[in-house]
This record gives structure tokens, C-alpha cells and sequence, in this order.
């Protein structure tokens, strides 16, 4: 299973997305996956069967909602390739996913950090699983958000992780565990120790966040508002 870390490592050495290396990584007879759908949002398990998202973007970074790490709801970061068919992703913390597709969908083969950069990827892995490509309403709000903490500035922000099944996690307060959905084009944040967060994306591209402190309604003036971001790279 994919453990806690203690080393942030490079991925400076990846090659350019896109390009293609000579490799075992493929599933013999498996349909390549193409970069068209590569770039998306994934759900995928980890060794302990918990699900965790990550996105693909063009510009081949690759962010996961992964919070067992040392970065906690930062999740991990890295890079992204396509090799002999299948999506390789490589993170900073050592990991790395490796997606080909499969008779009914998708499959997904993790390593533990360890793994030389050109290694048979037949080497031990760790873990196996299916990968499932995400659709729906829910796509642009899967990942890692930065939310304005109750007090302004910088440092008070919140790093907030949303998950497909549902599930938020934050990196403050004792009671960090939530649940989120969507309601009229608006995801609601109900946290554990009673705080609310709401977050609206604009048809400008920007998005923007309220949030509520226990025993207030969100008919009344929020305790924090702002801009927020959605983490990419």
C-alpha cells in the first residue's frame, strides 16, 4: 500500500509529455490509450482499497486528492507520460501509476518509490486495481483547493481536498473530515465540526468561496469569503 514518505524527490528528469520510450510497460494486446483521453480526471485505489482522484492535465502535470501523505490534503504532485500505450504517472514522492486499459475498462498498477526511471514495470508492484475514468457534474470540483481561512491573508488558507465518492478532507481543526455535494451548481462543504464552505465556479473561470462557522445559517454574513483556486500542477 502506498506508505507516508519522508523524501520529496525530483521528477525534473521526466521526459515531455507526450513522448513515447521504449518499454515492457504495456499490457501485451491492450488497446493503447490515446493522450486525448488521458488528459482527465481519474479515480483510482490505493493498497488499502480508499479511493483518491487524480487529474491529468494538457500541460502534463498530475495532481492527486492522495491525503495519506506527508503533504496531507495537498496531496502529490507530478508528471505524466504516455509509454508503449499506457499512462505512465510519476509523482514527486516516488510513486507512480501506471494505467493501461483492459477488457472491461481500465487497469491501474502501482509502485512503491524505489522503481528505476527505465525498469520492466513487471518489477513487484504493489498494488493492482481497476481505474475508472470520471464523468459527470463533479469533474470540475474533484481536487485540491486553496480556500480563504476565517482571518485574512496568505497564510490562513485552507487546503481542502475533495474526493468523487463524496468525501472532503482539510488540513485544520481537530475534526478535519467532511462531506460535499452539489446543489444548483454550488458545492457545499458540510464539515464534521460544523463549519460550512460553499464553492461556485463563475462562467468567467474564476470561483469563489463562503464560509460559515458552527451555528451560524448561510442566510446570515459568512465568516470568510474569497477567491479560491483549484490546484493543477
Amino acid at each position: 500500500m502506498r506508505k507516508i514518505q519522508t523524501t520529496l524527490l525530483s521528477v525534473a528528469w521526466l521526459p515531455l509529455v507526450g513522448c513515447v520510450i521504449t518499454s515492457n510497460i504495456g499490457n501485451t494486446g491492450a488497446r493503447p490509450i490515446t493522450r486525448q483521453e488521458s488528459i482527465a480526471t481519474w479515480s483510482l485505489t490505493d493498497g488499502e482499497n480508499e479511493l483518491f482522484n487524480v487529474i491529468v492535465s494538457s500541460d502534463g502535470a498530475a495532481v492527486s486528492t492522495w491525503w495519506k501523505g506527508e503533504h496531507g490534503t495537498a496531496g502529490e504532485r507530478g508528471r505524466w507520460e504516455l509509454v508503449d500505450g499506457a499512462l505512465d504517472i510519476r509523482y514527486g514522492d516516488g510513486w507512480r501509476d501506471v494505467i493501461t486499459t483492459a477488457a472491461l475498462g481500465y487497469h491501474k498498477v502501482s509502485y512503491a518509490p524505489g522503481l528505476a526511471p527505465n525498469a520492466p514495470t513487471s518489477d513487484r508492484p504493489s498494488n493492482v486495481g481497476q481505474a475508472v475514468l470520471l464523468t459527470g457534474d463533479e469533474i470540475p470540483f474533484v481536487g485540491v483547493w486553496t480556500i480563504p481561512g476565517a482571518l485574512a491573508g496568505a497564510k490562513y488558507e485552507v487546503i481542502v481536498a475533495l474526493r468523487s465518492d463524496g468525501m472532503a478532507m482539510k488540513n485544520v481543526d481537530a475534526i478535519s473530515q467532511g462531506t460535499w455535494q452539489i446543489e444548483a451548481g454550488t458545492v457545499h462543504l458540510y464539515w464534521a465540526d460544523g463549519w460550512h464552505t460553499t464553492i461556485e465556479n463563475a462562467a468567467d473561470g474564476t470561483s469563489f468561496s463562503k464560509s460559515w462557522k458552527p451555528g451560524l445559517a448561510i442566510s446570515e454574513m459568512p465568516t470568510g469569503s474569497g477567491a479560491v483556486q483549484r490546484m493543477l500542477q
